[in-house]
């Protein structure tokens, strides 16, 4: 924290206990996603009923799959663009309230995965997946509207807020179409690390390496 941050009123804090907090919770969250994936209970004498057995799981490995990469997209998403010099109490607190919800998507993920013919369990898991994405919107506007990122970075807020914004957008997508058909929702929801590795993809093309590197200066 350099000289002008120490002059300005308030309480702030270095962010290395806050990303080591995130990047736990991400691995415990991840772990976790596994046991979603539950086996039928019951003797299996012929290959007919494995065969039928391992179809009734693969549902549940979509399920697994979707969730493993949406979290795998915010853990990114935040490794990358967690370019805050310094945090203070209040941020401190979205982001628990966002890791909160973080560890709910095992759950979320465990009900449309036993009961994905209801569109119940499927707005449960949009909610939880929507409400992430908006705290995560809401951890880099805070952070921009108190002055808690790079100063090198400014120049870059537009194009995080829109990388920040996309889940929510298709989440909402999502739900509308979970009106109509919850499996045809659950297949939108692919479309979230899709673009979370085109956004960075493009982005990074055009301006993200030389963000790294300014901020290396």
């Amino acid at each position: 924290m350099n000289s002008e941050d120490k002059k300005k009123p308030g309480l702030y804090f270095p962010t290395n206990r806050l990303e080591t907090l995130t990047d736990g919770l991400f691995a415990i969250a991840m772990t976790i996603l596994v046991v979603t994936i539950e086996i039928p209970m019951g003797p299996i004498h012929t290959s007919q009923l494995f065969l039928q057995t391992t179809g009734e799981i693969l549902p549940k490995y979509v399920v697994y799959f979707l969730s493993f990469l949406i979290l795998a997209g915010f853990w990114i998403n935040h490794h990358i663009l967690f370019l805050i010099k310094k945090t203070n109490m209040t941020l401190i607190w979205i982001n628990v309230f966002w890791l909160m919800f973080i560890a709910l998507v095992p759950l979320s993920t465990s009900l449309i995965a036993q009961f994905p013919q209801y569109q119940l369990s499927q707005l449960i898991f949009d909610v939880n997946i929507l409400v992430v994405g908006l705290f995560a919107f809401m951890i880099w506007k805070y952070s921009v509207d108190h002055d808690l990122i790079l100063e090198k970075v400014k120049p870059y807020d537009p194009y995080i807020k829109r990388i920040t914004l996309f889940t929510p957008a298709i989440v909402i997508l999502s739900m509308l179409i979970s009106f109509i058909n919850p499996k045809w929702s659950l297949l939108i929801l692919f479309m979230i690390p899709v673009l979370f590795v085109v956004a960075l993809k493009v982005w990074s093309l055009r301006d993200l390496k030389k963000l790294i590197l300014r901020t290396k200066d």
